[in-house]
């Protein structure tokens, strides 16, 4: 019973991600898997300055769209953790941004550049940054 109800969650689980909507951008971009960056997107700057109001802004927007994946207060699940200080595609704010506004093509991971104004996307940055631990210095 036990290994049934593991093999349908884990049907589940491909058949969900198998209809991930793909982003163009991400969908062009072929990488490796694994921890990489993003030279292109690394040196763009975050316009909205890390303040106590904004990563709770971030917060929001991230309780709303992201939490189902990566768990409560980034903790991992289904997509990874924001807690350390390794992001698998880059540990620069533009890095971020660009995964949140475009996505990453062969996951579930989609782009938030319709459904987040740009504002949101970088407080969402910020939240993330506010979640690595204390010894993180990226």
């Amino acid at each position: 019973m036990v290994t049934m109800v593991k093999v349908t969650q884990t049907v589940l689980l491909l058949g969900v991600l198998s209809l991930a909507p793909q982003s163009a951008v991400a969908q062009e971009e072929h990488h490796e898997h694994g921890h990489h960056e993003h030279p292109k997107y690394a040196k763009l700057k975050n316009p909205v300055a890390m303040t106590e109001a904004s990563v709770a802004e971030g917060k929001k927007m991230y309780e709303k769209h992201c939490i189902a994946c990566h768990g409560a207060g980034g903790k991992g699940g289904i997509g990874p953790a924001f807690t350390g200080s390794l992001r698998i595609h880059g540990n620069t704010d533009g890095e971020m941004f660009h995964v949140l506004t475009d996505g990453v093509a062969g996951t579930a991971m989609q782009g938030f550049k319709k459904e987040l104004p740009e504002k949101n996307r970088w407080n969402l940055v910020n939240y993330l940054k506010s979640l690595r631990t204390k010894d993180d210095t990226n």
